[in-house]
């Protein structure tokens, strides 16, 4: 098997509401956008290391189902994405887990409006020093 490219992709029967919380909690515009009779069906967001699609599905058990999925996003720093954050988690009643310290760093987790689980993850100085990234550095 070769595989020339990965990604995450998430099915929702509400593509336009899934859409605008991923467009504001990554601050981005998607890359690709798919419609059909102007209403989109298929959205794609590139992020570094990570291809994250959105579609709209019509099959009732492709549904989210709590827990199944984790999309952990590192950031810089976690007090200023969540305070970035704030107004689209309340919007959408979303709260957002106390925060964990641990040796790789601190992080808060709370669900999309669909029920998948995001962990926002702010990785340790230690964590760093433990890991090998090929090609890649902090």
């Amino acid at each position: 098997m070769q595989i020339v490219a990965a990604l995450l992709s998430l099915a929702t029967p509400n593509l336009p509401r899934l859409l605008h919380f991923y467009q504001t909690l990554l601050g981005i515009p998607p890359q690709v956008q798919l419609s059909r009779e102007g209403e989109p069906v298929y959205v794609e967001f590139r992020l570094p290391g990570l291809r994250l699609g959105l579609y709209r599905s019509l099959h009732p058990e492709f549904a989210a189902q709590a827990g199944a999925v984790s999309l952990c996003l590192q950031v810089q720093d976690l007090a200023a994405c969540l305070g970035s954050l704030a107004a689209v988690l309340a919007e959408h009643q979303i709260p957002v887990s106390p925060l964990r310290q641990a040796f790789h760093g601190q992080e808060v987790d709370f669900q999309d409006p669909d029920g998948n689980r995001i962990v926002l993850h702010q990785p340790s100085a230690a964590f760093w020093q433990a890991m090998t990234w090929a090609g890649t550095s902090n």
